[in-house]
């Protein structure tokens, strides 16, 4: 997440980019029709293993004053994903937007599409922003993100997650 950080704050404080393919989209929710931008994809082989590789897509999507990143990883093998980091996530969309700090204004965990969901709903301290961060996880993927807006305009985290759709993988 980390060396994605300056990717995505890149995003936050440029003009609008074109739109590129990615197996990442939303079909509903707040982001609906939102194009992809700042669009990767990545392979690292697993240390210590000859099962295979981490396979990962990323992009970034804005519609309106609402920004999102979301992350698709899939472990290679017979690895299963065994926890995520919804903290630390939470640490980095701070950073991101150079916050002072966060509140936790609603945090659980769920079920979305037929993946285990952990979510926050952040508010952060001196950025005008609220952000709902989280991540699902299935077997070997897992799906992680945010979504921002200013603090005024509502939405929810979950309609943001459910609103995910992945080639092929999730999808309302």
């Amino acid at each position: 997440m980390r060396c994605a950080a300056g990717v995505i704050a890149a995003a936050v404080f440029s003009w609008p980019a074109l739109a590129e393919e990615s197996p990442i989209g939303f079909v509903s929710g707040p982001l609906q029709g939102a194009a992809a931008e700042n669009v990767k994809h990545k392979e690292e082989s697993l240390a210590h293993s000859a099962f295979g590789a981490v396979t990962s897509d990323t992009a970034v999507f804005k519609s309106g004053p609402m920004l999102a990143w979301v992350d698709w990883s899939r472990l290679g093998g017979h690895y299963r994903w065994q926890d995520n980091d919804v903290g630390s996530l939470s640490n980095e969309v701070k950073d991101i937007f150079d916050a002072t700090g966060f509140t936790i204004l609603e945090s659980d965990g769920i079920t979305v599409n037929g993946y285990a969901a952990r979510y926050r709903k952040i508010s952060l301290i001196g950025v005008d922003r609220r952000c709902g961060v989280f991540a699902l996880m299935r077997r070997n993927h897992m799906v992680q993100g945010f979504a921002c807006a200013p603090a005024a305009r509502a939405f929810t985290v979950q309609a943001v997650m459910e609103g995910i759709s992945i080639d092929g993988v999730i999808g309302p």
